[in-house]
């Protein structure tokens, strides 16, 4: 039974006025905005945490970085239970004062948000010999993690989450607490994007085309590779969500991801990267240290893109692309034959085309709403889509292109496959799809994501059936 529900109860009987419930703003958020004042910062300036390290800081002690760190308060996501909590004292007839501790301004922007509250105090305006005055009398304290100790000790009682112990040494009595929930197990699997691991299947092209070469312990090794991939994308996928919160809170999409919208704890995701990193690195200890480059490439790319170079216009492309060609790579470097160089130089052309139809989809949706320029990406704009779309459309035809080459120069005269003449029937049927992905695209018919997209897309998956068949039928 809520707080609210138990004076309900006693309605008829007379009662003196309920104290005030003075809010900390801080616990209206659903996130930890001293977690969000440091990604922001961190992504501001990536290396300041090295600086500090060093000593070379000239503000050691953190001085500023919280109002300056703060992202937009109108973004930040507010707790459900909280305001569900809130609404129910409001409408009992509770007065309610929010108060700002650390961040000017965040009390004042909240307060606008809700609209609930009589009075906004400045952080002057909390200290004890002030603050019963201003408020007319006692007051209930509802704070975020560990309150001030001049409120605790002028407060009348408490509020806490369930899951919340009262404050050390405090004998204050707790007079209702917050129901918390705890997170579904598939958020986790949401930011940890395992869908995308589908992505990592490339490690498998290398083997595929050893054909008839390729042994029990390739497909092993490359299985491991797999899951190695597999863990550092996930880690990467964390790194950039929890960067791009701000970003991501503005975009229509993306402000539903599980960290944007404060359905999970930032610091939860901050410490399962390291987690994640230390697991593929278990994994890489029993590969190829060649692996272990490529792999290690991978992650200071992906780290790279996620801090800045996704913020450089055509520069941000490129390296999605050769991100998709180190898996290729990754995967060529734990089997027994030998890397091909024709292959890799197919599969950076082939990628690029597909990071080029990714920027040119996002392009063409802000066009649809009416919007000019992506800022969070390097400053692409609209009158950018006829120079991607050419672009990506050279690079499909020079990646089908190489894979002639690839095919005469290298798989035919080393008669590695009994019937080669059926790879002749991939090159169309990666022309045909190439060509079909950037019409999609034109047409505003495709999604961001070109990988996904043909993981659900019917003649996508035919194609690549396709393509498996002629493989096979090459064997």
């Amino acid at each position: 039974m809520t707080w609210a529900a138990v004076r309900r109860a006693g309605e008829g009987v007379p009662q003196p006025a309920p104290p005030v419930l003075l809010v900390e703003a801080e616990a209206l958020l659903a996130t930890d905005p001293a977690a969000e004042a440091a990604l922001a910062l961190l992504r501001r300036d990536p290396f300041r945490p090295l600086r500090r390290a060093a000593g070379l800081d000239r503000d050691p002690d953190g001085v500023g970085d919280g109002a300056a760190g703060l992202p937009d308060p109108r973004l930040l996501p507010l707790d459900p239970e909280v305001l569900r909590f809130l609404e129910a004292e409001r409408v009992a007839g509770r007065r309610l004062v929010l108060f700002g501790r650390a961040w000017p301004g965040l009390a004042r922007a909240l307060a606008e948000r809700v609209g609930w509250f009589e009075g906004v105090l400045d952080p002057e305006e909390t200290r004890p010999e002030r603050l019963r005055g201003r408020l007319g009398g006692a007051f209930v304290l509802l704070a975020r993690d560990r309150p001030d100790p001049s409120l605790l000790r002028s407060a009348a009682g408490l509020v806490l989450r369930e899951d919340a112990l009262p404050p050390p040494g405090s004998d204050l009595s707790v007079v209702a607490r917050i129901a918390r929930s705890r997170p579904p197990f598939r958020l986790w699997l949401r930011a940890l994007r395992l869908h995308q691991w589908a992505k990592n299947l490339l490690v498998f092209v290398p083997v595929l085309l050893a054909g008839p070469l390729a042994t029990a312990a390739d497909y092993g090794r490359t299985l491991l590779a797999f899951l190695a991939l597999g863990l550092l994308a996930s880690a990467g996928y964390l790194v950039n969500d929890l960067l791009d919160l701000e970003a991501d809170r503005r975009h229509p999409e993306k402000r539903t991801r599980p960290f944007a919208a404060g359905t999970l704890p930032l610091r939860s995701g901050i410490v399962a990267v390291p987690v994640l990193l230390a697991a593929a690195a278990a994994l890489s200890l029993l590969l190829p240290r060649a692996f272990a480059i490529a792999a290690g490439g991978y992650l200071v790319l992906t780290l790279a893109y996620s801090l800045a170079l996704k913020r450089v216009a055509l520069l941000d492309v490129f390296v999605l692309g050769g991100l998709f060609s180190l898996r290729v790579l990754a995967g060529a470097e734990v089997i027994s034959t030998p890397l091909s160089y024709w292959l890799l130089t197919f599969s950076m052309f082939f990628f690029l085309s597909l990071a080029l139809v990714k920027r040119h989809a996002e392009l063409d949706q802000l066009a649809r709403r009416g919007g000019v320029a992506l800022d969070d990406r390097g400053g692409y704009a609209t009158v950018d889509l006829p120079l991607l779309m050419a672009l990506g459309l050279a690079t499909a035809v020079a990646a089908t292109l190489i894979f002639v080459v690839y095919l005469v120069a290298e798989q035919f005269p080393r008669a590695i496959y009994s019937r080669p003449g059926w790879l002749w029937f991939v090159f169309p049927i990666l022309l045909l799809w190439l060509v079909r992905v950037w019409r999609l695209a034109i047409h505003g018919r495709m999604s961001q994501d070109p990988v996904l997209f043909a993981l659900t897309d019917r003649p996508s998956l035919a194609m690549a059936a396709a393509v498996l068949a002629c493989l096979l039928a090459a064997w």
